[in-house]
């Protein structure tokens, strides 16, 4: 993966154990996994169809195997990447990891 700390909403991805390419379409989702409340880096949306009646995929920046396209980036993202500590850092829930949110209940 790019050395990004964060990936701009419309880039697509390439997650490791997946079969198909995500678009990112939300960053520092919050989600619920057995009783706890916690955020990944992203959340996105399996390529070609988007949004489905499945559950949004989740996923942390390690999770990344490759980064097929960037997404759309303006000043607005750039002034979050200037603020990415500080936002992430403010974020009152625990960051979540795909191999603990995929194990059965």
């Amino acid at each position: 993966m790019t050395e990004r700390q964060v990936l701009p909403i419309g880039t697509v991805v390439r997650v490791k154990k997946a079969s198909e390419n995500l678009m990112i379409s939300t960053l520092f989702p919050v989600t619920e996994k057995n009783g706890e409340r916690g955020y990944f880096d992203f959340g996105a949306v399996p390529l070609p169809l988007g949004v489905t009646n499945e559950q949004t995929a989740f996923f942390n920046k390690e999770d990344i195997e490759e980064v097929v396209f960037v997404g759309y980036i303006d000043i607005h993202f750039q002034q979050l990447t200037e603020n990415y500590d500080a936002i992430v850092s403010g974020i009152e829930y625990p960051k979540l990891t795909v191999a603990a949110f995929n194990q059965k209940d």
